[in-house]
């Protein structure tokens, strides 16, 4: 077997086999555990692929284009895709993944989803920027503290339903916050263009992740929760386990959890 060639929008995690193992969710920087955890510390003979973070230069295309796109790579790669993964967010981009997968006529790969949601739209956008302004409150003053949250608040409320206009509102808006935090902090500009540029990629993908859905036309997926996550989704197969959110995807249960259904040993 010759060494993948990593596509342009896929990161290789580890590969130990023929079989694809596709896993959805947003790369950045976290304490929760996330897919290259799984990927080492689940013991079977494939290759894990995880989606790259979506440009944030370029406009939120629809989610079809996206699909086409990343699905049209994987397939080029020549291997079988036994797997679909997708974590948070990012559950319903697998389930959309998979679904191309078998329209292009393979065979139905099995679909996992790991507290799976749908983004909220604006109000997902809106909670991502509170989230990131809170991470630094304790260097911004009040008036920028609560300004920020105005703001946010002001948009969600004006136009709920322009999610780029939103987007990049709250993008500019966390850049102003990011060059005062980068002045009292010494960061260098190019730090702070990446901050800047991380938070910018996850709101795109935020948008991608709401267009998307929980269900397959093909198969059934397996969501496997948390357990302090609940699942909005009637009439679901579920696994419930008895971790923490954040460390389900490390945790040694779900590692042989995914074991059993990449080798075949647990259906549903």
């Amino acid at each position: 077997m010759e060494p993948l060639t990593e596509p342009t929008d896929w990161q290789l995690l580890c590969d130990r086999g023929a079989d694809l193992v596709l896993c959805l969710d947003f790369a950045g920087g976290r304490a929760t555990a996330g897919f290259a955890e799984l990927a080492s510390g689940t013991p079977v003979d494939a290759c894990f692929l995880h989606i790259r973070p979506p440009d944030p230069g370029a406009e939120p295309d629809l989610l079809d284009t996206r699909i086409e796109r990343w699905v049209g790579q994987v397939l080029g790669i020549g291997r079988p895709v036994s797997a679909v993964l997708g974590f948070c967010g990012g559950a319903s981009l697998a389930t959309c993944v998979a679904d191309a997968i078998c329209a292009a006529g393979c065979p139905p790969p099995r679909v996992v989803l790991f507290d799976a949601v749908v983004p909220a739209g604006a109000t997902a956008l809106h909670d991502q920027f509170v989230t990131s302004v809170t991470a630094y409150e304790e260097h911004l003053t009040e008036a920028e503290r609560d300004g920020a949250h105005r703001y946010a608040g002001h948009l969600l409320d004006k136009y709920p339903n322009d999610l780029p206009g939103v987007a990049a509102a709250l993008a500019g808006r966390y850049d102003t916050l990011m060059v005062a935090l980068a002045g009292r902090l010494g960061l260098s500009d190019v730090f702070r263009k990446e901050l800047t540029r991380g938070f910018t990629s996850y709101l795109t993908y935020l948008q991608l992740a709401n267009q998307g859905r929980l269900d397959t036309h093909t198969g059934t997926p397996l969501f496997v929760s948390s357990k302090d996550h609940e699942l909005d989704h009637a009439d679901a197969t579920t696994v419930s386990l008895d971790v923490d959110r954040a460390e389900l995807l490390r945790d040694a249960e779900t590692n042989k959890l995914v074991a059993d259904v990449l080798r075949g040993e647990f259906s549903w």
